[in-house]
């Protein structure tokens, strides 16, 4: 699976309540912006182009536009905004690849964080920066999930809980009818929706996360591989050597010499 890598430095952040008709005039971005609207009605224009927008709305500025905000006369804008600047993973300058409007909706878990944003920045503590830097990171993950533009475990919160349900019981053989009556799903339709967000059927998924947590303890906690085996819920080494290569395209006793 290709990774996806954006890194953000929040430059600064504000949760805005509009009086009635308020505007913001016309100026050229040089940072990134994004704007989560939770109240109220108007307009934005990005490069003269209008979008109404409304609750749920979420607005997307790359530097180099320009933008002007208009608020409605009897239902004002509340909303969240961040500015920002952002990097790949070589620490090049790139932009998002969200279109600069969306309806995503009355998102309760981006709410969530947004409040934790808002909080964070109010207290305007030494590690502020750091804290709503990581948020905004959190914020731009939970995006690519819900607008589409990456498919994974994070899409389907049934998935996550199926997801942390393994972690918890990685030691012992689990079946898709257990797992399924955990998160209080069908075996069949499990299977359906982890194919779906994830691109494995959930036999797949439950074992790509023993593998992986496997070599996590291989390499950071310096276990043999017998006892990685026994941990992760392998019948013996041999079948979890046959199962990790297949995953990852290399054997454990190469992480173990890796380790050294």
């Amino acid at each position: 699976m290709q990774e996806i890598l954006f890194i953000p430095l929040v430059e600064n952040f504000v949760f805005r309540e509009c009086s009635p008709g308020w505007v913001l005039k016309r100026q050229l971005t040089s940072l990134h912006a994004l704007v989560y609207v939770t109240e109220g009605q108007g307009e934005f224009a990005i490069d003269d182009v209008v979008y109404p927008a409304a609750r749920g709305d979420l607005l997307y500025f790359p530097p180099g536009v320009w933008r002007e905000v208009t608020a409605d006369a009897k239902k004002p804008f509340r909303y969240y905004a961040f500015e920002f600047q952002l990097f790949d993973e070589q620490f090049h300058p790139t932009k998002l690849p969200l279109p600069l409007h969306n309806r995503i909706g009355q998102d309760v878990k981006l709410e969530h964080i947004l409040i934790r944003v808002r909080q964070a920045w109010a207290l305007r503590e030494s590690s502020c920066r750091m804290q709503v830097t990581a948020l905004l990171m959190e914020c731009l993950c939970h995006l690519m999930y819900i607008t589409g533009l990456r498919q994974g475990a994070g899409s389907d919160p049934r998935i996550q809980k199926a997801a942390a349900f393994v972690t918890e019981n990685v030691s012992r053989h689990l079946s898709a009818a257990e797992i399924g009556e955990a998160v209080g799903l069908h075996p069949g339709y499990l299977n359906k929706l982890t194919l779906k967000h994830t691109g494995m059927t959930a036999s797949r998924f439950v074992t790509s996360i023993r593998v992986n947590m496997a070599e996590d303890a291989i390499i950071y906690e310096g276990i043999s591989i017998g006892e990685a085996a026994r941990r992760f819920g392998f019948s013996d080494i041999y079948h979890f050597s046959k199962v990790f290569k297949k995953f990852k395209g290399y054997t454990p006793s190469t992480v173990k010499m890796l380790k050294r």
